[in-house]
């Protein structure tokens, strides 16, 4: 496979692998175009796609954040969300918000370790979409619409180290110190992650008993960003 063997020279064989996964094309509206491998949506200038973003919140409503692995191809090292991936072009997992949803699941599992029969698709809770695009360097793009999902459950987790360095769970006020942190540089905070919690987070922590008071049917363009 011959972008395979230009662009991912040198990473972690798993990383790779799942780099052959077919991603969902879609057009600025969330319309589906078609399906490409991950390495094409994510390389050079890349192809928009879906994408999904999970919080996960205990009853404690302390929110889980990870750092991602050395090993990740994009944006590796650096702090980010529960859990965040894309929806692929198979398993009816191009279907809309549902298709997300199964997404999350398979995802939950493979990188947290999650036993997934303990969650029903109804306690992942879709808050909105964003549209964004993000350079992770002069090689990898992120250009995603990104659906946005909150659980509130106490689980256990056993991270995957392929997928996730370090996990621990944060209030308010300590996912705070960890966005300053990053502001003098000390640290990376995923560009998608910190968009949801400039524009999100606060209301969504603030909702968490009544999350459909603060769901909407809105795609929210956030242009370029990093």
């Amino acid at each position: 496979m011959p972008n395979t063997i230009v662009g991912l020279q040198g990473y972690d064989k798993d990383q790779i692998d799942m780099m052959e996964e077919n991603c969902i094309i879609v057009d600025n509206d969330d319309n589906i175009l078609g399906k490409d491998t991950k390495i094409n949506c994510h390389l050079g200038e890349g192809k928009l796609h879906r994408a999904f973003s999970v919080l996960l919140f205990n009853t404690k409503n302390k929110l889980l954040i990870q750092k991602r692995a050395s090993e990740k191809i994009t944006f590796p090292s650096i702090w980010a969300n529960s859990c965040c991936s894309h929806p692929l072009y198979s398993d009816n997992e191009e279907d809309g918000i549902i298709g997300a949803k199964k997404a999350a699941k398979r995802k939950l599992s493979q990188e947290l370790g999650i036993n997934t029969s303990l969650i029903e698709l109804h306690d992942i809770q879709y808050i909105t979409k964003m549209h964004y695009r993000s350079r992770a360097d002069k090689k990898w793009i992120e250009h995603e619409i990104d659906y946005i999902f909150v659980i509130k459950k106490d689980l256990d987790i056993i991270p995957n180290s392929n997928e996730i360095e370090q996990t621990k769970y944060v209030d308010q006020n300590e996912l705070q110190l960890l966005f300053d942190a990053a502001d003098n540089k000390s640290i990376t905070i995923g560009p998608w992650f910190r968009l949801i919690k400039e524009n999100f987070l606060n209301d969504i922590w603030d909702a968490l008993d009544d999350l459909k008071e603060i769901t909407d049917d809105k795609l929210h363009y956030m242009g370029d960003c990093e």
